[in-house]
């Protein structure tokens, strides 16, 4: 029988390499912030994390609106999730949040970031898969490589402008039929649902049906050539369209806010 000989990783480095893991710290790289009154740390490994970390306020303030609305203790979804500044916003609120995030690298930093807000307080559950009306091995493309960004889209390569792009890379993932899902699960039924999802707004829809009918509320960003389209879908669940707000400097791309 061969005997297993543990090997340092002294002896297959050289020391530069060596000091330079050993210096590595995580913790280097968090940015506190005070949002409306609650304290909060990301993690801000590049410039965009940093901006979305430290410009939380100025990036959707419609969305943080919303949230703040919703009445303590009600069960939030948050479709597409990133790297969760909004639904950790949401957790401080004393929402209990369920996110949900496609992406591996931004599900990275989604549940790193639940971990450095971590307490007694928080009220969150992720979970590294893509709302769809199937269950099926999907794939993200994603346009650049990069923590933090946009244009992951599922299924196709297309921009949420319609526009074919190259991708980087392209990620398997796990397209879950959402109310299946969340019976299999056991999780709680959405009351407020908030969904980004870059393209994959009608597959989501169409799989969360059911769940959508007991819903109050839900905060979704649409371009403009999906507006009619949408905005159908969600008449037909028996919502109406209460508010529309431009997202940042994009001209054809809104924050809709659709109530029963």
């Amino acid at each position: 029988m061969k005997t297993w000989k543990h090997v340092p990783v002294e002896s297959l480095v050289s020391p530069e390499v060596l000091a330079q893991a050993e210096a590595f710290d995580l913790g280097k790289y968090c940015y506190d912030t005070e949002v409306r009154g609650l304290s909060l740390r990301w993690l801000a490994l590049n410039k965009r994390l940093l901006w979305m970390a430290a410009g939380i306020e100025q990036i959707e303030p419609e969305l943080l609106d919303w949230i703040d609305r919703i009445p303590k203790s009600s069960v939030y979804y948050d479709f597409g999730a990133s790297n969760g500044i909004y639904a950790l916003y949401a957790a401080k609120r004393n929402l209990n949040v369920v996110a949900v995030e496609p992406d591996p690298s931004n599900y990275f930093l989604l549940s790193w970031n639940a971990f450095l807000n971590r307490g007694d307080d928080i009220d969150i559950s992720a979970f590294n898969v893509a709302v769809s009306d199937r269950f099926a091995a999907g794939k993200l493309y994603i346009h650049k490589m990069e923590l933090g960004t946009h244009e992951k889209i599922v299924d196709a390569p297309l921009a949420v402008s319609g526009e074919a792009f190259v991708p980087q890379h392209v990620h398997a993932i796990q397209l879950v039929h959402f109310d299946k899902w969340v019976t299999q699960l056991g999780l709680p039924k959405p009351e407020y649902v908030k969904i980004d999802v870059d393209g994959h707004e009608v597959p989501a829809i169409n799989g969360a049906m059911e769940s959508l009918r007991g819903c109050k509320e839900v905060f979704i960003e649409i371009e403009d050539t999906r507006l009619d389209e949408l905005g159908s879908m969600f008449r037909r669940l028996g919502f109406g369209m209460v508010a529309k707000h431009q997202v940042q400097k994009y001209e054809s791309l809104w924050n809709c806010i659709f109530a029963r």
